[in-house]
């Protein structure tokens, strides 16, 4: 199973990639220069990985855990993880073609990334009060049995 330090290093990389980006993205000259560029496909592919990491490492040992509400809430993420793929995919489509940023509407790509920024955030901040604490609960109920 991957660490959970390495979940929260990953959370916090994630946090300051978007707050560097919507600070960028915010200038529309900013936004089309290739340092911008290169930042958001960081982003998504700590984003895109990060999600890949948990679903591999983390959701298959708590949805077969013994505890009920472990395993609802570890479903809960797992679903929601699902729907943050598709719809960050769908984002990704919209706006970034063969490993560059296509911002036609500087307005549209501005509001679209907002949205899924606070998507992502609201998402890492679940995992770390929520998530993480969980699993590590879970861990020291297993190391002390």
């Amino acid at each position: 199973m991957t660490k959970i330090p390495e979940l929260k290093t990953q959370n916090l990389k994630i946090k300051e990639l978007s707050r560097v980006l919507e600070y960028l993205i915010s200038n529309k000259e900013m936004c089309n220069t290739q340092v911008t560029c290169d930042l958001f496909l960081d982003y998504a592919e700590q984003v895109t990985h990060h999600l890949y990491l948990e679903e591999k490492d983390v959701y298959g040992h708590l949805l077969n855990h013994h505890d009920s509400q472990i395993r609802n809430t570890s479903n809960d993420f797992f679903s929601g993880s699902i729907e943050i793929k598709r719809v960050f995919n769908e984002y990704l489509g919209r706006w970034c073609r063969n490993k560059k940023l296509r911002v036609i509407k500087h307005q549209e790509f501005l509001q679209d990334s907002k949205d899924i920024f606070e998507l992502v955030l609201n998402r890492v901040n679940a995992e770390t009060t929520i998530l993480y604490p969980m699993i590590e609960d879970a861990l020291d109920e297993k190391v002390a049995a």
